[in-house]
């Protein structure tokens, strides 16, 4: 315009140029680690049921069925008996052999020693084979050994290959082979013949292998082959001929294990056992077809580079669609080389090679699941969980960095994460259905909602990577250092978050698909007794115990593990120090702003559970109880509303990175919210209509902090909590708004050193939330002794007879001998008119019938629910009389009153072994003749 001043345009601060994606591992060493996981899963699980002992030869096996473990029965009360009888259990089995775990191990150790030796002598044997010749004999003028030592310097290959000719092969076509340091390059016979009249062709070729060289895929693919080899011959076939010819075998009824009593039980879970080994059969197959599918590819995309000539791929191509029509869908899976369309269009727009791909990421899930399960069942929970999960994490989070640089060095936005997410997911769920403890004997879990867990938990994850690394790259320096440092800490980050979901499905979260652990435990029973209230009376306390004995449960568990506890700090504070990163911290003063109105919207959440609290509080005495659980459970749902509900306002209106600033929001929210919480607890008798727990005003921080500290445990999991509510709004459209200029964005110190407090407010939260435990938190396992659900008839017998051998013979042997003896005394040592007791002969009798009780009560109970209560009975009568007795003779006083109502406890004991022992030893006796006949039944 004429006569004005033009304004000044702001300018962006210039962004550093995108590191070069190829500087991180490449896809086909991410892919064979996928494939190595997968194969060492399938070898462990068929290993283990191929050396797998009989069971009757398994003293732990036989301790399990007396304490009334039932093979067709409901998973979820195998699991309670299992876990309220767990110390009899252990003494049941303690001192016998112990069932070798590590003949899976050993097995898979002895596969990879094989596969070694076959990587290693397989060159050799390739020559031999297929009749190889020296290059020098068909090129004696040395023309093509010097063509192929040119395209070597070309390729940046120092150290030529041995050079040989296949004079079988007559397709224009060459294969490099051979251990390190002794490499092959084979040409076919029918290369020699086109060199001249395709001279394009033969480059191609040459410099595709040469390709090979270069990427050192060629040991990869030489161990993918010696692994499917070894995988075959040791696990694969093995099992096939032991696990399913026995399946077979007992069909006709010509297999010891086909008894009339194990084998309506054991064949549904052989039949699983054989799904399970075909589907990670399934998956070593497509797992290798995909690892070399990918390394052809890349040296494809390498002799391009190196200057081949595409019109090459693209003339096969076309002469593939001219004679037939190239593989496609579910059969080019299978194949180990992709298809000419395939390969062209790779060439074309390579970002297939750094695509989030569903195959891998699903047999990613799958075999992180299966083996989880089989290591956690060899190992514990939390070193199976970190093993598997951390190496899950590690390739994951490698392949989202290669995809995430890929966009970046295109100028593209970069994945999103929720197609590999729900591919991950998938995976995770037909590895559980396959191999999870939580199924059952049957097909399916009785319970299908909680597989939404690792379903949706994996598409949130792999979000939260996705969005994190291009928060990252924003403004990241382009230098390999950098780049190097930056995975790290992304990996590591990921491992921990990775390690914390999957040892919470495996030591509880699956437990869930069989049905409510908690409430068929008895948990509600015992928060009663603990905790006495008028629970049943008053609709207030009624209507939360199922919650309380579940949801909060649960919630305090998760969160006073170490793992979980710094797995719900990570979530929010690495996106946090992401932000801070930023040259400008842009978007920070935002997000730290809606974290703190989310936290003030957390501590009135709070208040108004203070007030409906306070409308019905009972008298001063009575709030420590059961009052204050269910305040507990109340201001815990307050305090997840505050946390999910700022989650989801930053989320849905959020312009840019919206599951990082969510969580990051998220976790500053659940600070403030604590810290708040802590104020308004400590001035609890001053606040007029939110007083909860006190009277009269005073300022208490000890008490309130006592209790913050139980608080910090059942809220430390809102942030996985947030995390699902709002990974999928962050997929909502967004808002465009135009960007604010560089110079208008300040520096925000005052912001920095905020977000940092709070960070380590949050380290701080979870030390409290694990250092507040005491013991081992709240056990699975029950106080009382569940009963026994009546099982078949011959499965019952077999648990009698268990127990019978384990422990029940050498109680009912010592109880009766001691009522033999007691008898005996009342017969001889007793005055009938005066009330008089010899108590020098008694005082063994009594002192033996205690020691002989005790003994049978630290032992499994009978497995039987009308003979279990009547020896309960017994027991408890005698232990009763015995300390009767005792105390009476010890106090040595001739008090005829108290000697007669010993003597008549003694009688009534004597009374009740009669009624017991009888009865029992009959049935025992009956399962031990009728035992012969029943492992001599077949069932077919």
């Amino acid at each position: 315009m004429s006569g004005g001043t033009q304004a000044a345009v702001p300018r962006r601060a210039p962004v550093p140029s995108a590191p070069d994606p190829g500087a991180l591992p490449a896809g086909t060493t991410l892919r064979f680690l996928v494939l190595a996981v997968a194969m060492a899963a399938a070898t462990l699980e068929m290993l283990r049921d191929v050396l797998r002992p009989y069971p009757a030869q398994n003293v732990e096996f036989l301790c399990e069925f007396a304490a009334g473990y039932d093979p067709g029965g409901n998973l979820i009360d195998n699991v309670t008996r299992s876990n309220a009888q767990a110390a009899a259990i252990k003494e049941c089995a303690k001192g016998a052999p112990v069932t070798p775990d590590w003949y899976g191990p050993a097995g898979s150790v002895v596969v990879l020693l094989a596969a070694t030796a076959v990587y290693l002598l397989l060159p050799r044997w390739k020559r031999r084979r297929r009749g190889l010749v020296p290059l020098h004999g068909r090129d004696p003028q040395g023309e093509i050994r010097a063509e192929i030592a040119r395209l070597a310097g070309v390729a940046g290959v120092r150290t030529l290959p041995a050079l040989v000719v296949d004079l079988t092969a007559l397709d224009a076509g060459a294969v490099v082979f051979g251990r390190a340091g002794r490499r092959t390059l084979c040409l076919n016979n029918g290369l020699l013949h086109v060199r001249r009249s395709q001279p394009a062709r033969f480059q191609a070729v040459v410099l595709h292998e040469l390709a090979h060289l270069r990427h050192r895929d060629v040991d990869i693919a030489y161990a993918v082959t010696a692994l499917w080899r070894a995988f075959l011959a040791l696990a694969a076939v093995p099992f096939t001929l032991v696990v399913g010819g026995s399946l077979v075998a007992a069909h006709f009824g010509w297999f010891m294990g086909a008894d009339a009593v194990f084998w309506p039980a054991a064949r549904s879970y052989m039949v699983r056992e054989i799904a399970t080994a075909a589907f990670l059969f399934v998956l070593v197959v497509l797992a290798r077809a995909d690892t070399l599918r990918h390394r052809e590819l890349y040296a494809d995309r390498g002799a391009v580079a190196l200057g081949a000539d595409p019109g090459v791929w693209r003339a096969r191509a076309e002469a593939a669609v001219t004679q037939g029509r190239p593989a496609r869908g579910v059969s080019a899976l299978w194949r180990s080389h992709p298809s000419w369309e395939e390969r062209c269009r790779v060439l074309g727009d390579p970002a297939g090679l750094f695509a989030l791909t569903d195959v891998p990421l699903f047999l990613l899930g799958a075999v992180t699941l299966v083996t989880g399960n089989a290591l956690s069942d060899l190992w514990d929970t939390r070193p199976a969980a970190w093993l598997i999960g951390g190496l899950a994490a590690a390739l994951l989070t490698v392949s989202v960095w290669r995809a995430a640089l890929y966009a970046a060095h295109r100028g593209a936005l970069g994945p999103s994460g929720v197609r590999a997410g729900l591919a991950l997911g998938l995976g995770l769920v037909c590895g559980e259905l396959l191999s999870g403890a939580g199924i059952g004997p049957g097909w399916w879990p009785a319970h299908l909602e909680p597989l939404l867990f690792p379903f949706l938990g994996a598409v949130v994850y792999v979000c939260w990577l996705a969005q994190c690394a291009r928060l990252r790259l924003r403004d990241m320096p382009g230098t390999l250092p950098a780049l190097r440092g930056a995975v790290l800490v992304a990996a590591v980050s990921g491992c921990v978050v990775a390690a914390a979901g999957l040892g919470w499905w495996l030591g509880e979260g699956q437990l869930w698909l069989a049905g409510d652990l908690y409430h068929a435990g008895g948990l509600e029973q015992h928060i009663r007794r603990l905790f006495p209230g008028p629970w049943n009376q008053v609709e207030q306390y009624a209507t939360v115990l199922p919650w309380i004995s579940s949801a909060l449960v649960s919630a305090s568990v998760a969160g006073s593990a170490p793992l979980i506890a710094a797995a719900a700090v990570v979530l929010w504070v690495y996106p946090a120090a992401l932000l801070l990163r930023r040259p400008r911290a842009t978007g920070l003063q935002s997000t730290v702003l809606a974290g703190l109105a989310g936290g003030v919207f957390g501590v009135a959440a709070v208040a108004a559970v203070m007030a409906y609290v306070h409308s019905w509080r009972p008298p001063l005495d009575e709030r420590g109880v059961a009052f204050g659980v269910v305040y507990m459970w109340w201001r815990t749902v307050a305090l997840w509303t505050g946390v999910a509900v700022t989650a989801a306002v930053v989320a849905a209106t959020t312009r840019t990175h919206r599951l990082p600033r969510a969580l990051a929001a998220a976790g500053i929210a659940q600070i403030t919210a604590l810290a708040g919480q802590f104020l308004l607890q400590s001035a609890d008798g001053c606040l007029g209509p939110l007083r909860v727990m006190g009277n009269t005003c005073h300022w208490l921080p000890d008490a309130s902090w006592s209790l913050t500290e139980l608080l910090v445990q059942t809220a430390a999991p809102a942030m996985f909590g947030a995390a699902l509510v709002t990974a999928p709004l962050a997929r909502l459209p967004r808002t465009e708004r135009p960007s604010a200029p560089a110079e208008a964005v300040r520096r925000s110190w005052p912001i920095r050193i905020a977000v940092g407090a709070v960070a380590v407010l949050a380290v701080m939260s979870s030390v409290v939330a694990v250092r507040s435990v005491t013991g081992d938190g709240t056990a699975l396992a029950v106080p009382n002794r569940p009963s026994v659900a009546d099982a078949n008839e011959r499965v019952g017998s077999f648990q009698l007879l268990a127990w019978f051998k384990m422990s029940g013979q050498a109680d009912m042997v010592a109880l009766a001998s001691r009522y033999t003896d007691l008898a005996k005394w009342l017969k001889e040592s007793t005055d009938a008119e005066t009330g008089a007791v010899d108590g020098t002969t008694l005082r063994p009798v009594c002192t033996g019938l205690t020691r002989d009780t005790a003994t049978a009560e630290h032992h499994l109970g009978v497995p039987d629910p009308k003979l279990g209560r009547a020896w309960s009975t017994l027991l408890a009568k005698s232990r009763d009389a015995a300390r009767e007795c005792t105390s009476v003779l010890d106090s040595q006083t001739d008090d005829v009153q108290r000697n007669t109502r010993m003597l008549e406890q003694l009688f009534d004991a004597y009374k009740e072994a009669g009624k017991t022992l009888s009865p029992l030893t009959d049935r025992v006796t009956s399962a031990l003749e009728q035992w012969p006949q029943w492992k001599g039944a077949r069932n077919r």
